[in-house]
């Protein structure tokens, strides 16, 4: 279920194109659409956006003025993610083995792609020293961070 400010469909009830920018929740409703029926084991909002992660390892993300309603993130279906959070305008995602993968808006180097460009499609984060797997992650409004642990 989500509620609250509704104006890029971060809410996830599938309102089509027409987002009004006065938009909001009151009381609880529920996140349709792709969602239904599927076991949701992590969920996070972001400012303008919310992602979820479901038993079987699928990302789920939505809002931004993009997808109103849960769209899975395809180009990760080869693992299985486990964890998940949300930052102003992007998204962190934690793969079983440790990894993590980003999209969104990267204007302040949130992304941890060596650039500030954005990418709607997932990307593994570069620079985590090779030997180490993220363990935990946290989004804040402009920057991210982590905590590993030694794989050797």
């Amino acid at each position: 279920h989500a509620w609250g400010r509704n104006n890029e469909g971060q809410l996830g009830g599938g309102v089509g194109l027409a987002v009004d920018v006065y938009a909001m929740e009151s009381l609880p409703s529920p996140i349709e659409g792709n969602l239904e029926g599927r076991q949701v084991t992590r969920i996070a909002a972001g400012h303008s956006h919310a992602a979820a992660v479901t038993s079987a390892g699928e990302l789920f993300t939505w809002g931004m003025n993009v997808d109103h309603e849960p769209k899975l993130e395809n180009s990760l279906l080869h693992t299985k993610i486990i964890d998940v959070a949300c930052g102003q305008n992007y998204t962190l995602a934690l793969d079983e083995e440790g990894r993590v993968y980003s999209l969104g808006k990267g204007k302040t180097g949130v992304l941890g792609l060596a650039s500030t460009k954005m990418t709607t499609q997932p990307l593994l984060v570069e620079g985590i020293p090779t030997g180490e797997k993220v363990v935990s992650m946290s989004a804040g409004w402009s920057h991210v961070a982590c905590t590993t642990t030694s794989t050797a």
